[in-house]
């Protein structure tokens, strides 16, 4: 096992424009990596469950405040899905709108996919194959037997890094087994943000989520 920064400080900025921190990969994840392959590109013909975003941490001078963060939640969910069918992934994963479509069907015996229980997976380095939070476990085990998936892909958090011209988004993505109960793999796709988190900077940002399973 092994664990790392998800953003090395060293990076230069405008390198971190163009590339993701590598933080931790475990099992196939670590497989592709060696074979040169898209960490996630094992995945790719297995049924996985993508859920919706779930945090954002941003300051007074982030390009997105909390009032836009739901709108902008959506829209990165939107993009994730758009992104991964353009590369042929399409119905093979099961994505945020489908996921909350279902639980809202299924309320009774399903969690809140808004609400998964993430908190303990941002702020700190990860380690391969450790055990994941028990109540975002918990919460995913019923949510991915709606997708009949094992594997959840979770937009962790969304936040930010510099301020003006030189900010920078970050999106923590964390597969999770989900009936396994550990980590699989980790990162944090970076891209510029500038003075305003608009819909090319998020679609940007979903691309980068998407190279992770498909090259380019």
């Amino acid at each position: 096992m092994r664990s790392l920064p998800f953003v090395m400080p060293t990076l230069a900025p405008a390198l971190r424009a163009l590339a993701a921190a590598f933080a931790v990969a475990a099992g196939p994840a670590t497989a592709a990596a060696q074979r040169g392959e898209p960490p996630l590109a094992p995945f790719a013909a297995q049924k996985l469950s993508v859920m919706p975003a779930q945090l954002l941490r941003a300051d007074t001078s982030a390009p997105l405040k909390p009032a836009g963060w739901a709108a902008a939640r959506r829209e990165i969910d939107d993009s994730i899905r758009t992104a991964l069918y353009e590369r042929g992934i399409g119905t093979k994963w099961s994505y945020a709108s489908d996921i909350e479509r279902l639980a809202k069907r299924n309320s009774s015996y399903v969690s809140d996919p808004l609400a998964l229980g993430v908190s303990q997976l941002r702020g700190r380095a990860l380690k391969a194959d450790e055990p994941a939070p028990s109540m975002l476990v918990s919460n995913l085990r019923s949510l991915i037997a709606l997708g009949d998936s094992r594997y959840a892909l979770i937009p962790v958090e969304l936040s930010f890094e510099g301020r003006g011209a030189d900010a920078h988004a970050l999106l923590r993505v964390v597969v999770v087994d989900g009936r396994g109960g550990t980590i699989v793999f980790a990162i944090d796709v970076v891209v510029p943000a500038g003075g305003r988190f608009d819909a090319p900077r998020i679609g940007a940002l979903a691309q980068r989520v998407a190279d992770l399973v498909i090259a380019r």
